[in-house]
């Protein structure tokens, strides 16, 4: 098939700036009203609302028995394009990660390929997914594990950053995270201390054996955690009992599963000086991002192309330790996650910052997350329009996952740390950059 890169790009560029008021209406009713993991409802209604209305595209709501979890499709035969909106904000801080505009570009994304589609008369498919609990409850591994995913030939979103913190194609760490649980035996601190069973001493045991493990550690790996469960406590009573939240990073997952043990062998040994009984419990897996070199090329290309590096710098290579559940899409289907910058940020700002959520609403965060969905819609109706690409990245992820050695060290990991599979709240981020 033959087609016009140029056109079929001017209709995207069009459809977005079109929809340029409408998408800043819409981040800015979802910035105001910040919502946690799994409890982002307006958000889910506003942008189910919003895509109802776009030509051609067909809604479902509440999808993968999730409530907050939406889908939008168009078009139905043809290669299939996937796109991501992530909506959830951060406890106290509200969208210190730039959700608000992740949630718009890929609205923008999928209209912009959706009017290239239509005006040139082309087969392809586009689904732009609505994706709850990034921060804390990966949803996107439940989304995947029930086939929100299934058949895309790539999938793509983009994240914000603080300036000088652009990359067509940053990869990010592979992380787990455990909760703890101790149990003991209260008792008078003062009258009969012997009869208590200290559970607040395992975790401190289980803290400070992480600290000493810490020290050995590469520098590549994180593992970092809180005690909690004191709301009970009082000081003249023997804690009966408390709890660890940690998380445990590592540039990979073959880095990570040789970590893991050794992490819960500290919280073990908490509970075996202490005689205090314990359980574990999982959080969901998330994988580094396997960023597709294809798709970064044309995310690239195409970018700085348009801007230069004029408020908007796209150097690939670049790494990040924080994580994020998009890096399990990038082990489904070729994919790319590119980070875009927010102009009135500083490298100060970082995300999960309040300076850096009140960066996420100004006119020019807004136009960088346009420009950066311009940059994944062009590079995914590439992916649709061009069978010879289309296979070219396939190829190239092919040769990525063999390359990962990765299948060993993921059913590891999951042995000694299982998840639920249902929606969980609370605990804390697993992006935590």
């Amino acid at each position: 098939m033959t087609y016009d890169s140029d056109a079929l790009n001017a209709s995207i560029k069009a459809a977005i700036a079109e929809a340029n008021d409408d998408l800043r209406a819409l981040s800015m009713s979802i910035h105001g009203k910040p919502e946690l993991a799994w409890e982002e409802h307006h958000a889910h209604d506003v942008l189910t609302a919003y895509m109802e209305k776009q030509e051609g595209f067909v809604v479902e709501r509440k999808i993968c028995q999730l409530d907050t979890a939406w889908r939008a499709s168009f078009g139905s035969e043809g290669p299939l394009i996937g796109f991501c909106s992530e909506m959830d904000a951060l406890p106290g801080i509200g969208h210190a990660c730039g959700h608000n505009l992740i949630a718009i570009a890929g609205c923008a994304a999928a209209i912009g390929v959706a009017r290239a589609l239509r005006e040139h008369k082309l087969p392809g498919r586009v689904v732009l997914l609505g994706t709850p609990a990034e921060e804390s409850g990966g949803g996107k591994c439940l989304m995947l594990e029930r086939g929100a995913f299934d058949g895309m030939d790539a999938c793509l979103m983009v994240h914000p950053g603080p300036r000088g913190n652009g990359a067509a194609a940053m990869t990010s760490t592979c992380r787990t995270g455990v909760t703890v649980a101790y149990s003991g035996r209260s008792a008078h601190a003062g009258g009969a201390p012997e009869k208590g069973i200290n559970a607040l001493d395992a975790a401190v045991q289980g803290y400070v054996n992480v600290s000493t493990l810490r020290q050995q550690l590469p520098t590549t790996t994180r593992v970092h955690g809180i005690i909690a469960g004191g709301e009970h406590w009082a000081p003249n009573a023997i804690p009966a009992s408390s709890k660890l939240l940690y998380g445990i990073r590592a540039p990979s997952a073959k880095d990570l599963a040789p970590l893991v043990p050794r992490v819960l062998a500290c919280f073990a040994s908490g509970a075996l000086a202490t005689g205090c009984t314990y359980t574990t419990e999982g959080q969901h897996l998330y994988l580094e991002l396997q960023q597709n070199s294809g798709l970064s090329g044309v995310f690239k290309s195409f970018s700085e192309g348009e801007w230069g590096d004029e408020g908007y710098e796209v150097p690939a290579g670049m790494t990040t330790t924080a994580s994020t559940d998009f890096g399990n899409v990038s082990y489904h289907v070729p994919a790319l996650h590119p980070m875009f910058l927010l102009p009135s940020a500083s490298p100060e700002d970082f995300p999960h910052s309040s300076s850096f959520a009140d960066a996420a609403s100004t006119p020019s965060a807004h136009q960088a997350a346009l420009r950066a969905a311009e940059g994944i819609a062009v590079a995914g109706l590439r992916v649709v329009v061009d069978e010879s690409f289309r296979n070219q990245i396939r190829k190239e992820w092919e040769a990525d996952m063999a390359a990962s050695g990765a299948e060993e060290a993921i059913k590891q990991i999951r042995e000694a740390l299982p998840a639920t599979g249902e929606p969980v709240k609370g605990g804390f981020c697993s992006c935590d950059h």
